[in-house]
């Protein structure tokens, strides 16, 4: 006799599966999407986090003339050079940009719009009152201090390279040191500049007349209590800062502040010679 097992019996009808198991499988599927996105955005925003510019320099920051962060956006030509005039007091704000490009010796387009982000700030400290207000003595006596946010570390970093290149063409002689993390590049010798020292840290590009003033920056994020973020008055000066106020001036009282501010201008006015 034949197994039954192996007749020809019609097998059992599988279950149908409807428009239920459908719904309930492109529901999972949504799910999975919803919360690897959702993944993404958290760790895009954790990586791209970073300590506010006052968070970094001193508490007794004379002078902090800043364009207001627009998240991830690059700053447009004419909010720049908006502060330069109103905030600086700049006549020409073209050629001081202009200027800036010399200076850095890059192009551009492909080794500075590739990386440059919303935030830029520059401070001084370190001027009394007791002596002239040139760019002279800012760079000798007291300590200048550039930030560019970077909304793309390798584009800022490929930036370091083509500077370094267009440095040692100069005959710059560019030594460099770790400070954690972070590479602290610093000129050795030659005629007091504004770029002497820099560094890429917490997605800006550092730019000083002074290696030390990197190296306390760096160091400052573990003594925020410490940092002009902390003084009251620079407080209330930040939020006063709106998207329709792209950017603003901070200055202590006293007339010191005065005289960092006219060396500034200065400085920013002979960036190319």
């Amino acid at each position: 006799m034949s197994n039954p097992s192996l007749t020809g019996a019609p097998a059992a009808p599988r279950p149908e599966r409807g428009l239920g198991f459908a719904l309930l499988g492109g529901l999972g599927i949504t799910l999975i999407a919803v919360l690897i996105g959702a993944a993404y955005w958290l760790w895009l925003s954790t990586a791209q986090r970073s300590a506010s510019p006052a968070e970094l320099l001193a508490a007794d920051t004379q002078l902090y003339v800043s364009l207001a962060p627009s998240l991830g956006d690059m700053p447009e030509g004419q909010q720049i050079a908006s502060v330069l005039r109103d905030q600086i007091g700049v006549g020409d704000p073209g050629r001081v940009l202009d200027s800036a490009v010399n200076l850095l010796g890059v192009d551009y387009n492909n080794n500075l719009m590739t990386w440059i982000g919303g935030t830029m700030v520059v401070s001084v400290r370190g001027l009394d009152v007791q002596g002239e207000a040139t760019a002279d003595r800012l760079l000798r006596e007291g300590e200048v201090v550039f930030l560019i946010g970077s909304r793309n570390d390798p584009q800022a970093e490929a930036f370091i390279e083509k500077h370094l290149a267009a440095r040692a063409a100069r005959g710059d002689v560019i030594t460099s040191f770790q400070v954690g993390e972070a590479t602290v590049y610093a000129q050795e010798g030659g005629a007091p500049s504004p770029i002497a020292a820099f560094t890429l840290f917490e997605h800006y590009l550092i730019f000083s007349n002074r290696p030390e003033a990197i190296t306390a920056m760096i160091g400052r994020l573990s003594s925020a209590d410490q940092s002009l973020a902390a003084v009251p008055s620079f407080a209330q000066f930040r939020e006063g800062l709106t998207a329709r106020v792209p950017g603003g001036r901070y200055t202590v009282a006293g007339d010191a502040s005065q005289v960092a501010l006219a060396a500034l201008r200065e400085l920013l006015m002979r960036l190319d010679t």
